[in-house]
């Protein structure tokens, strides 16, 4: 029996008695090969349940990883033509698989590539993991070699609104880009709005650049020494049409997911009201670039450039304007360059500086002198740029390409290296720029919308658009596509279909009809939705989202809207997403949500717990849609009335009525958000109803002098602070990889109708036996901040939550949360 006991262990120490193959690389592998190596343990550990072990040593059932130029394992079949971001998927034998890829992070994107073969996807918000393990990971029937139809792929979160980047931390940018390369994606740019423009006091200037000399900045640190007010979105400040408002004023249990009543990111809370003192507007300044060197130092050690920059000709803040010496405007400009240029030198690392053309030049089209005004600036930094040898490349960008009279005017202008890109016109109703033809000899990018400001808290599918968009640049010769964006989750489809598109641009062969803006989409959303929803739900699923991706095609004049899915909000006075009074009758516009009824069949065949987890977001984010567009009747009722009252009391009767109604289904469609709620996107759509639609609008209560007058007075409006939905944990911040000497660092949020009793973390190594835990502290409200600290090795966590009364909530709901630490 000691024998038996004694050959069992043997065996279960042999590779070949493993279900999970080692993972093998050479001696001499490091950066971004040793990472892939690392998250192939990990997500084969979480698919099988079983750790892999690393080995140096080829073995049988292996997977090898690695660069071109370390092969050694013989094949004829292997591409020695690999370079580059090229990578190759090839089973030597039915137990040996190589991943081989012609730099180290083309061996990473291999390796996300192989793992999506376990069942497993990823999106920009989160990895997408089927609860079920397999019994074996295949290795057999690969061999192919992916090259990218483009060589940039990326995003490009826009700073203004709280439910994009406004409210990100350092962990928020780090966690997104680290899926960044997951998606075969290489590519993160964020543009900074100046101090003042075209909308004259629409919005505030952003700290992501600052404007000075070399004098007003330590040269060794970066840290600056002067400044002029800044922000970037907060709950305390007005701009865009967020009025002020406190969190814990929020309604209907909003006011539990905040943890200070002036919320933003961290770097924004407790900042006084604009505009700041100078001493806080410095802080900002440094704080945001100590955020960015670390997110940017990240990216670069996953290959993934990073671009920030303004818009052209640039704004002088008057702060800094007192600050400077008499001389001409060029030389000016020049040295305010070589400032900024110099202290991004000496904060954070920097792949390129792009230069916005100005945003009305796509509305009204360009003042007189200005275009020759712009082409100085350009040059000024051009020359800036070469005085300081800034170690990043200047690019373009904007609402336009270059002037109405010539788009590619710049062309003839600027120096090749410099690569040119733009947004697509009208929020992305408009296609691709057909100057990019024209463009010659430079890198050009194309920039597509993944969603547009005026229906920002509606959901929004443009998967076929994005698709068409792709298509489009790569005949028209673009080197890079990127896609513009706030949210990240509730637009998932739309960065699916990016990230393929960098890969698969060059295969789109169908030749898409003239009255049409979108290229087809069903094999996506096929493959889309059996992620999200399993394949049982998938067919019918699929169909539901291929009817309403997508919208007509619009001439340049047109400004109002329409898409397949139902659009109930627009842009408002100055700010995005103000819900639309509509004059039509409800029973009329409720038609345009039945296909709810067919999702709602679906949920009988979801199965897994994350699947079910996935369907209710959809399913929630639909029934929260179908409230705004009632919510907008009932205030195109309310309108009409308006306008029949003046002194007729039964009209105010009529009226009060009607606004004690829409209050009631406010109500519902906020508690349908908040059963949505899982990144920063919607909690800054929390915000964007609260402060603008609420705050600003007055929706709710802008006829209670109408009513007051025709009834002889007005009994206030009441609105409910109680979350009458299921208890919830939210967690937005989901990191999956950690350098070295790093803590993981992040919120738990919770809703509930009762009080929490405690929130504990419970954490192990990966694939450990025992686990330590931790109480975690309340910081504000219903939230609470967990601190993992420095941990050396891999590790898996999870939380529980414990309500008053006995309800016990988990996150994950089901298995761990895994980390790995390289």
């Amino acid at each position: 029996m000691r024998y038996i006991v004694l050959i069992v262990l043997l065996l279960q120490l042999d590779p070949c008695f493993s279900k999970v193959p080692v993972i093998v690389h050479s001696k001499q592998a490091s950066g971004a090969t040793l990472l892939a190596v690392k998250e192939l343990q990990r997500y084969i550990y979480v698919r099988t349940g079983e750790l892999p072990r690393v080995s140096n040593a080829d073995a049988d059932n292996s997977i090898w990883v690695g660069t071109i130029d370390a092969v050694t394992i013989k094949d004829q079949r292997i591409n020695q033509q690999l370079k580059g971001d090229a990578y190759q998927l090839l089973s030597v034998s039915d137990r040996k698989l190589i991943i081989v890829g012609g730099s180290e992070i083309a061996t990473l994107y291999g390796a996300y590539k192989f793992l999506e073969s376990t069942g497993i996807g990823f999106a920009l918000d989160d990895d997408i993991i089927p609860d079920t393990r397999i019994n074996q990971v295949q290795l057999s029937g690969f061999n192919k070699t992916y090259a990218p139809a483009f060589a940039l792929r990326g995003i490009q979160p826009f700073h203004d609104f709280p439910e994009g980047p406004d409210w990100w931390n350092e962990d928020d940018y780090k966690a997104i880009i680290g899926q960044l390369p997951k998606m075969g994606m290489n590519f993160i740019g964020f543009h900074t709005y100046p101090s003042v423009g075209i909308f004259r006091g629409w919005y505030k200037p952003e700290p992501v650049v600052w404007i000075g000399t070399k004098e007003q900045f330590d040269p060794a640190t970066g840290r600056v020494n002067n400044a002029y007010p800044i922000l970037h979105a907060n709950t305390n400040d007005s701009t865009w049409d967020y009025y002020p408002k406190k969190t814990s004023a929020f309604n209907f249990g909003a006011a539990q997911l905040f943890e200070t009543d002036n919320y933003g990111a961290d770097y924004m809370k407790g900042v006084s009201n604009w505009p700041h003192t100078p001493e806080e507007n410095i802080n900002i300044f440094n704080k945001v670039g100590a955020v960015l060197n670390g997110a940017f130092s990240l990216a670069k050690e996953l290959g993934v450039k990073t671009c920030v920059g303004t818009e052209t000709a640039l704004t002088i803040p008057n702060e800094v304007k007192r600050t400077l010496p008499k001389a001409s405007q060029d030389s000016i400009r020049q040295a305010l360059y070589e400032g900024m240029f110099s202290r991004i030198k000496a904060t954070y690392p920097l792949d390129y500086y792009w230069f916005w053309t100005p945003e009305d030049w796509t509305w009204s089209g360009e003042r007189p002198g200005e275009t020759d005004f712009v082409k100085k600036d350009l040059l000024s930094a051009v020359a800036a740029a070469k005085a300081v040898k800034a170690p990043f490349t200047l690019a373009t960008c904007g609402w336009v390409l270059g002037p109405s009279r010539n788009r590619a005017e710049f062309d003839q202008l600027l120096p090749k290296e410099m690569p040119f890109s733009v947004i697509n016109r009208q929020q992305g109703y408009m296609p691709v720029e057909p100057a990019f033809a024209t463009v010659t000899q430079r890198p050009r990018w194309e920039i597509t919308w993944m969603e547009d400001d005026p229906a920002l808290i509606c959901p929004q599918f443009w998967a076929g658009r994005t698709r068409k968009d792709a298509q489009d640049a790569f005949k028209y010769g673009c080197t890079g596509l990127m896609g513009i964006h706030w949210r990240t989750r509730n637009i998932s489809p739309n960065f699916m279909a990016l990230a393929k598109a960098g890969w698969e641009a060059n295969t789109y062969d169908k030749e898409v009809p003239a009255d049409k803006r979108d290229y087809p989409v069903g094999d996506l959303y096929d493959e889309w939705t059996t992620l999200q929803f399993g394949k049982d739900a998938a067919k019918i699923a699929s169909a539901i989202f291929q009817r309403f991706d997508g919208a007509a095609p619009v001439s340049p004049e047109v400004t109002d809207y329409t898409a397949n899915f139902p659009r109930a909000t627009i842009w408002g006075i100055k700010g995005p997403g103000l819900i639309i009074a509509n004059k039509m009758p409800w029973d009329s516009v409720v038609k345009g949500y039945d296909f709810i009824s067919e999702f709602e069949k679906c949920g009988k065949l979801v199965h897994a717990p994350s699947q079910v987890a996935n369907y209710q977001y959809w399913l929630h984010t639909f029934y929260y849609a179908r409230a705004i567009s009632k919510v907008g009747c009932l205030l195109g009722e309310m309108d009409t009335i308006a306008k029949l009252l003046p002194g007729k009391k039964e009209l105010g009767d009529s009226l009060l009525v009607l606004r004690d109604s829409t209050a009631g289904v406010w109500e519902e469609m906020m508690t349908e958000l908040l059963q949505t709620v899982s990144t920063t996107g919607e909690m800054g759509m929390i915000a964007n109803i609260e402060q603008h639609n609420m705050q600003r609008m007055q929706y709710l209560t802008r006829y209670d002098s109408l009513i007051a007058a025709a009834r002889g007075g007005v009994p206030p409006l009441v609105l409910s602070k109680e979350y009458k939905g299921p208890a919830r944990v939210v967690v937005t911040t989901k990191r999956t990889m950690l350098n070295a000497g790093e803590s993981l660092d992040f919120r738990v949020r919770v809703l509930s109708g009762k009080a929490v009793k405690e929130v504990k973390l419970y954490w192990k190594e990966l694939g450990g036996k025992v686990y330590s835990s931790d109480v975690v502290e309340r910081e504000g409200a219903n939230v609470y901040r967990v601190h993992v600290g420095e941990k050396k090795t891999d590790f898996e966590y999870y939380i529980k939550v414990e309500i008053v009364g006995g309800e016990s909530l988990r996150y994950p709901e089901v298995g761990n949360r895994t980390v790995v630490v390289w």
